[in-house]
C-alpha cells in the first residue's frame, strides 16, 4: 500500500496476523509505483471536480427548462389556449370573460 503524507510517499505492507490486520512500514518510495499512485489520485480529484461541475450544470439546465415551461404556458394562455394531458386545447369563451 502506498501512502502520501506531506511531501513524501511511503510504502506499507498489510498482512493478517491472528485474524487481525497488521500494517508494517516498508520504506520511503520514489518508485514508478508511487508516481502511478500520485497520478491516479490526481485523476480521481479531477474526476470528482468534473462530477460536481456536471451536477451544477444539470441543476442550471433543469431550472432553465422549468422557466421555459412556465413561459410556454403563459404564452398559450395569452393566445387563448391551455394544455391538458399534453394536449393543447382552446379556452371556452365563457371562461375567458
Amino acid at each position: 500500500m502506498i501512502v502520501k503524507k506531506g511531501s513524501g510517499t511511503y510504502v506499507y505492507s498489510t498482512q493478517r496476523v491472528n485474524s487481525k490486520p497488521v500494517t508494517r512500514y516498508i520504506g520511503k518510495s520514489t518508485s514508478p509505483q508511487a508516481k502511478a499512485y500520485e497520478r491516479s489520485q490526481e485523476q480521481k480529484k479531477q474526476h470528482r471536480q468534473r462530477e460536481t461541475e456536471i451536477a451544477q450544470l444539470d441543476q442550471e439546465v433543469e431550472h432553465a427548462l422549468k422557466v421555459i415551461k412556465i413561459t410556454e404556458r403563459a404564452y398559450l394562455l395569452l393566445a387563448g389556449f391551455y394544455e391538458r394531458k399534453s394536449e393543447i386545447r382552446k379556452l371556452q369563451e365563457e371562461h375567458c370573460a
